[in-house]
C-alpha cells in the first residue's frame, strides 16, 4: 500500500510540474514588438525585413486589427519568425511618423533588409490579406513584382 501511495504522490508531482513547465505558445506572448531604434539595430544584425506598425493606443481601428489579426497564433508565429516587428506610437514618436510620412492609424510599412520600403497599407487589413502581405515580403516577391500582381497570380 505504501508503494501505491508513493507512486501516486510521484505521479501527482510529475503532472503538477509538467503543467507549470509546459511550453509557452506564441499566442501567449504575442508579437515581440520592438521600438524603432531597437528594430533598426536588430535588422542590421539579422538582415530580416522589418514590419512597422504605426498605431495609437486609443485608435478603434488599431484595436480591431489587434483583435482580428495580431492575436492569431499563426500570424504571431510567422511575424516573430520572419520579421523584425516594430510598433510606433504616432503620438509619442512623431519624428519616426514624420520620417515615414504617416498620419493615419493603423499604417503598416514593410521594410526590406536593405532599408527600402517595399509595401505600405493603411487601415484595418483582413487577416487573409495580411497573411498574403507577410508571405509577399518574407519570400521577397517584391523583387520581381508588385503586390497587386502577386495577388492576381495566386491560386
Amino acid at each position: 500500500m505504501k508503494g501505491i501511495k508513493l507512486i501516486l504522490v510521484a505521479l501527482t508531482a510529475f503532472v503538477t510540474l509538467a503543467t507549470f513547465t509546459a511550453p509557452v505558445t506564441a499566442a501567449e506572448h504575442g508579437v515581440h514588438w520592438l521600438t524603432y531604434e531597437q528594430g533598426l539595430k536588430k535588422q542590421k544584425e539579422l538582415q530580416k525585413p522589418m514590419l512597422l506598425l504605426f498605431h495609437l493606443p486609443y485608435c478603434y481601428r488599431c484595436k480591431e486589427m489587434e483583435r482580428k489579426v495580431y492575436q492569431d497564433p499563426e500570424v504571431i508565429s510567422f511575424v516573430n519568425q520572419h520579421f523584425i516587428p516594430v510598433e510606433v506610437d504616432l503620438d509619442k514618436e512623431k519624428p519616426t511618423a514624420k520620417l515615414f510620412e504617416v498620419d493615419y492609424t493603423p499604417t503598416h510599412i514593410f521594410i526590406a533588409p536593405d532599408g527600402s520600403a517595399v509595401l505600405r497599407e493603411k487601415d484595418v487589413i483582413a487577416k487573409s490579406q495580411f497573411e498574403r502581405m507577410l508571405e509577399f515580403v518574407a519570400e521577397q516577391k517584391y523583387k520581381t513584382m508588385n503586390f497587386d500582381a502577386y495577388e492576381k497570380c495566386r491560386p
